[in-house]
């Protein structure tokens, strides 16, 4: 194989605009070799974080002026490049040297092609594109070891099954400049197109520092014993669910890979999912995690893997419920929404369009205010009632904001002279506060004579949390629209600055919520928030609050006098 020339980054000593071109012509034609899917995340913050709601399709054209990174794993849970990164914090840029000269030295002997560009701190990148792809399993250990092997390697980026993202050659860095290409493109571009066969990975892998791993470590299997039964629940509950989607285990509770993998199937059957709504979430990237487990047999016998999986999970649930067959099963609390009709619906919707018609652009930066009200009506539309009985803590669960700014925004709300909410009774004792939706006189003739706004009641969806209000506002004009809108009708509908309501589109479009005609209007695209929801991890995110905030209102009961709390945790009893 040809060696692979190092010298001084080219563009150091070229003008602005040349070095421009020439991180264009590295983004072209590596980023998405490096990249596991077709998928970058843009960062808003100067390249302090990339977050999952900044991610976009991932094409030939360099992000302009912000720090990008391609994610490294696909929905399949696998990789097809081996990123090493050298981090100059850990040791200088001295030691990052040191360690890179050993590693490629390594890989040259071994015969494995490689590329590698330089970040303006100091700091390297080593990629070792795959004939085949690795498992997320198969690809965290050799990352784990080789950072054992050399002190300024930082596993992180590899670590993320979800969220492991890196900046390829071409990237603009956070403190400024990009991420410079070392040698020559022609030479970046060869190794692309000599890929490292499986052997002679394993040969890299057996010079390396051994490494406690996950799939090394043992211990007793207990995690069937620890879990109550399950009646009808919509989804495995936070561990498995975790697990499912991030790849991580517990190696105090699972001897191997293996038996995690079986303990997310059997926590599927438990709950009453179907076969096809396993396979689905494997295969459309809610859980690639459960892929990645999947990922050692080859494509074409993977569901025949799966299979074999779901009948010992069918199995050993049917004996299970067998010998508890004496005992009650837990009920899931899900149920349908219930219709919105009739006369106290039609003034809840009555209710909603004045809100829409009060927080017009001169309001439209108290988003806050707009979630809460928000919520408040969808739950008076499934109570079917004007009075709702709502805490701060239910509100909070409801927008994903924190209690302190669902109190503040309340308070806000009530104190106004035109009032949308009134406080009919505040909290006390057990009782939540009791709030009033209510119709301003000075809008009692627009609420009598306007047309109701199009579909149900909603408040925001769990997604938004991570998707941010503005696309929830923009997401919901979206659905109550007749047809196709431009960004400047969006803006108006859902009260927003045009710019917000243009960066909350590109949010949407990235996630497939919302769909760009070729004449450039929007309409609302084809995921499913529930879907999306369930892969960021929103649905475990809600379940620990939920579970936080029983135990905070379990002790504040205990304070009242209502209850006594016992040994057993969560285990309450009433005082005689």
């Amino acid at each position: 194989m040809p060696k692979i020339a190092l010298g001084d980054p080219k563009c150091t000593s070229l003008a602005s605009h040349e070095s421009q071109r020439v991180a264009d012509q590295a983004w072209e034609a590596l980023a998405q070799a490096v990249a596991g899917c077709a998928r970058v995340r843009v960062s808003r913050d100067g390249g302090r974080t990339f977050r999952k709601r900044d991610e976009r399709a991932l094409t030939a054209a360099r992000p302009a002026g912000k720090p990008a990174a391609v994610l490294i794993y696909g929905n399949d849970g696998m990789c097809q490049t081996i990123s090493i990164d050298l981090d100059s914090s850990r040791g200088g840029v001295p030691q990052v040297h040191k360690d890179f000269e050993a590693i490629t030295r390594l890989l040259e002997n071994i015969g494995i092609a490689w590329f590698a560009d330089e970040s303006p701190n100091g700091g390297r990148h080593i990629y070792l594109p795959l004939h085949e792809r690795m498992s997320f399993v198969d690809a965290s250990e050799l990352i784990r070891r080789v950072a054992a092997t050399w002190s300024t390697v930082d596993p992180m980026p590899m670590l993320g099954l979800t969220d492991g993202c890196i900046r390829p050659p071409g990237a603009v860095h956070k403190t400024g400049g990009v991420q410079t290409l070392l040698g020559d493109i022609k030479d970046a571009v060869a190794a692309v197109h000599m890929p490292t066969p499986p052997h002679k990975l394993e040969q890299f892998a057996a010079v390396l520092t051994e490494v406690v791993t996950p799939t090394s470590a043992s211990s007793p299997v207990r995690h069937l014993q620890s879990v109550s039964p399950a009646g009808r629940l919509r989804e495995p509950d936070g561990t498995y669910a975790t697990i499912a989607r991030t790849g991580t285990w517990d190696p105090d509770r699972y001897d191997s890979a293996s038996e995690a993998r079986q303990a997310v199937v059997w926590a599927a059957v438990s709950t009453g999912m179907t076969f096809l709504d396993v396979a689905r979430r494997m295969k459309d990237g809610t859980w690639p995690g459960l892929a990645a487990f999947y990922a050692r047999y080859a494509p074409e016998h993977r569901n025949k893997a799966l299979s074999r999986d779901w009948n010992k999970a069918v199995s050993f649930e049917k004996h299970r419920r067998n010998n508890n067959s004496g005992s009650s099963a837990r009920v899931g609390t899900t149920r349908g929404q219930e219709t919105q009709g009739g006369g106290v619906h039609q003034r809840i919707r009555a209710w909603v369009n004045v809100v829409e018609f009060v927080f017009d652009d001169s309001r439209r930066d108290d988003l806050a205010a707009r979630a809460v009200l928000a919520a408040l009506g969808e739950a008076a539309a499934r109570k079917g009632s004007l009075e709702v009985e709502f805490g701060n803590r239910s509100l909070a669960l409801a927008t994903g904001l924190n209690q302190a700014t669902v109190g503040k925004a309340l308070k806000r709300l009530s104190d106004e002279e035109d009032a949308l909410i009134d406080l009919i009774r505040p909290a006390s004792g057990v009782r939540a506060a009791l709030w009033g939706l209510r119709v301003p006189e000075s809008h009692r003739d627009y609420a009598e004579n306007t047309a109701w706004m199009r579909g149900r009641v909603r408040g925001v969806r769990p997604v938004f949390r991570e998707l941010g209000l503005p696309a929830a506002f923009v997401y919901a004009a979206l659905e109550r629209a007749k047809g196709s809108m431009s960004a400047r009708e969006l803006s108006r509908a859902a009260h927003l600055g045009g710019t917000t309501t243009r960066e909350a589109l590109q949010v949407l479009h990235a996630w497939g919520l919302a769909d760009l005609s070729p004449n450039g209007r929007w309409k609302i695209g084809t995921a499913s928030v529930q879907q999306l929801a369930e892969a960021f991890g929103i649905t475990e995110q809600v379940a620990a609050q939920l579970q936080k905030y029983r135990q905070e209102r379990l002790i504040w009961w205990h304070r009242l006098g209502i209850v006594r709390l016992t040994d057993s945790e969560g285990s309450v009893g009433r005082f005689d």
